[in-house]
């Protein structure tokens, strides 16, 4: 969460602006830390665009001479996001296993800030008190 303007860098093969998301932090946690975003496997990618088109953080450019895509600007990723992955029919891209995001979520304390704007937004009975001032590092509150 962050109130920092990325820079407009650029635009993409699609006359898209392409923004520096760089040097927005995540959950408070310099991005370029954090290496999470995609790895294309050449061997098996067909080249059908489906990653460069739909990329909303505009991570990928486009091999004219090629034909596939590339991870042009990969600090541009969501931490998290693996649509791309979702979606390559091929199976071309690949992203660090969930484990090391679970490592930063845990690290950035990001469960509890996001649990926080959250409860400004939920009704206030929704839960109980032990079960808002637990936070995921305790474990579950206790039953009984």
């Amino acid at each position: 969460m962050s109130n920092i303007d990325a820079p407009v860098i650029g635009k993409d093969a699609l006359g898209r602006p392409v923004k520096d998301l760089s040097v927005v932090p995540w959950w408070g946690v310099e991005r370029k830390k954090i290496e999470w975003y995609p790895k294309i496997n050449y061997d098996v990618c067909a080249g059908c665009g489906i990653c460069f088109v739909t990329c909303g953080r505009r991570v990928f450019d486009w091999d004219t001479e090629e034909g596939k895509p590339i991870v042009a600007r990969p600090y541009n990723c969501m931490v998290g996001c693996n649509t791309c992955a979702m979606i390559c029919p091929c199976d071309a891209i690949e992203f660090p296993p969930r484990e090391y995001l679970k490592k930063w979520v845990a690290k950035g304390r990001v469960t509890k800030k996001a649990f926080e704007i959250v409860s400004q937004i939920t009704k206030k009975d929704h839960m109980s008190e032990e079960e808002t001032t637990t936070t995921p590092e305790q474990g579950p509150p206790k039953k009984g």
